[in-house]
């Protein structure tokens, strides 16, 4: 029973706290509900395989936003989109495909999604989105173990950011390798690689492009319950090929991080589980040294089961981020979150999330240049959403939400509300 428990508790994944400011379109779908078929409450058991390893859904969505370009109150916003309305309903259809074959020891996995979004009254921003996901999840006797895998997504970047009539579709490409080895039966080494590239359609967006690649090597002491305690250490480095223009000077981008972290995952009893990363970061450019960061980094997410029907979910978090839809820097955040969830059914589950984050510019370089006060954003956010399965292989979801960003920069201080349905049927 208690082995049991913990497998039930492995499959429980952290409540999805929007760390940051949500983008626009604000739209929360389908994959953001803990359904309870999942696995997710310890009262309801994961559903057992039907010897289905291919599942293909088709879903639609409609979303209403009272502020898509997230314009502050004091702007006009006549000028920067051609009318004072800054609502719009936007509509979401598409068709998704989940694979997972084993063979042997090996599983392959494939995740793939294609969407179309199209805006009511700004239909310039009308596109076509995706993503898919191909692995090899390797094993080699016991001891041997890891993933390759290939990954590629298509959005729009962030509104939120942007703040104008400007479609800037993003193209990412990860390609990413693991392995680990244990060496005991406690003991595991790891290693893993990834390769990030990120490429902006719109032209004046071209100084985002970049590439980054980051290698990790890690130390972990595993408890037969698959508990782990350990040591890590990852470098990154970022390349911008195209130069930043501030103030009539250019600007390199390019940067070296270094990361060193102890990392644990622990079932702390039979009703909570803990998720833990608390380190020490630094990161270095080629250029303007000034934005240059060393400092304590870390996050810690905490899921405790009051009741085999709740969860509540607990989240704060200090760590460097490179935004590579809306900035060539990065940026310091750090926040808590808070996200209950309630199924009081197998078919009906309830959730919300609250989350506050507090982003510091640090790594932008205008404010060495030009002595402008470094950009601070405080961004706190609510979610709330239900879903309902009236069939095994049919869901439907409703979700509100709303958002308040305030700024030390003039423009970038916003507020909005977000209305959304989903549905999802799957085959």
């Amino acid at each position: 029973m208690r082995t049991r428990m913990r497998k039930k508790l492995k499959l429980v994944l952290a409540v999805a706290l929007a760390c940051s400011a949500v983008s626009s379109p604000a739209f929360q779908t389908i994959e953001d509900v803990q359904w309870p078929d999942k696995g997710r409450f310890p009262a309801y058991p994961p559903e057992p395989p039907d010897g289905h390893n291919v599942r293909f859904s088709v879903f639609g969505g409609v979303l209403y936003d009272n502020n898509v370009f997230r314009l502050s109150d004091g702007v006009d916003p006549q000028p920067i989109i051609g009318t004072t309305n800054r609502a719009d309903t936007i509509g979401r259809y598409g068709a998704g495909l989940k694979a997972d074959i084993p063979v042997s020891q090996q599983h392959f996995r494939l995740d793939a999604q294609v969407e179309r979004l199209d805006f009511s009254r700004f239909d310039v921003l009308d596109h076509t989105a995706y993503r898919a996901d191909a692995a090899w999840k390797w094993a080699a006797g016991p001891q041997w173990g890891g993933e390759i895998g290939y990954g590629k997504r298509r959005f729009l970047a962030s509104l939120a950011e942007l703040q104008t009539l400007t479609k800037d579709l993003v193209t990412e490409d990860h390609a990413y390798a693991g392995a680990g080895f244990r060496f005991t039966p406690r003991w595991r080494v790891r290693a893993g690689l990834d390769s990030f590239e990120w490429d902006h359609s719109d032209p004046t967006q071209t100084t985002l492009n970049n590439r980054t690649n980051a290698g990790t090597v890690g130390l972990d002491y595993v408890t037969p319950g698959e508990n782990s305690v350990g040591l890590q250490f990852k470098y990154s480095e970022g390349d911008y090929p195209n130069r930043q223009v501030v103030a009539g000077s250019t600007v390199d981008n390019n940067f070296k991080e270094y990361e060193s972290s102890a990392v644990a995952h622990w079932i702390v009893t039979g009703k909570s589980v803990l998720d833990a990363r608390l380190g020490y970061s630094m990161r270095r450019h080629d250029q303007l040294p000034q934005r240059d960061f060393d400092g304590m980094t870390g996050k810690l997410s905490y899921d405790w089961f009051v009741a085999p029907k709740t969860v509540l979910n607990f989240a704060a978090w200090r760590e460097i981020r490179s935004i590579e839809d809306v900035s060539a820097s990065y940026v310091l955040s750090h926040g808590w979150g808070f996200g209950p969830a309630w199924a009081p059914t197998s078919k009906l589950v309830f959730q919300a999330k609250y989350v506050r984050d507090y982003r510091d510019y640090q790594g932008d370089p205008g404010f060495v240049l030009t002595g402008a006060p470094q950009r601070e954003d405080r961004f706190r956010g609510i979610y709330l959403a239900a879903g309902y399965a009236p069939l095994r292989n049919v869901q439907l979801s409703l979700g509100v939400e709303r958002g308040v960003r305030d700024s030390n920069i003039f423009g970038k201080n916003y507020d909005y509300e977000a209305v959304m349905a989903n549905v999802r049927a799957q085959f």
